[in-house]
């Protein structure tokens, strides 16, 4: 597997595993937005999922919930 200079190993949450972002679509124009070498998942997608994550993480931490939990409210 060969990485070029704009590729990047990241981890994709569509995939849930690490794959190349790249920035070529498949006729190695390098013009298009960055996306997963393996389900086409956007960068831009990729990191709204991480934000949303985020919130979510603080929001617990601020409620006093802890982190998988399984109990729910009756």
């Amino acid at each position: 597997m060969h990485l070029r200079s704009d590729d990047k190993i990241i981890f994709c949450y569509s995939c849930n595993s690490m794959t190349i972002y790249h920035h070529r679509d498949t006729h190695g124009n390098s013009y298009v937005d960055s996306h997963c070498d393996e389900c086409g998942f956007m960068e831009w997608q990729n990191r709204a999922v991480e934000r949303e994550k985020e919130k979510w993480i603080t929001f617990n931490i601020e409620k006093g919930i802890e982190p998988n939990s399984t109990k729910r409210n009756a």
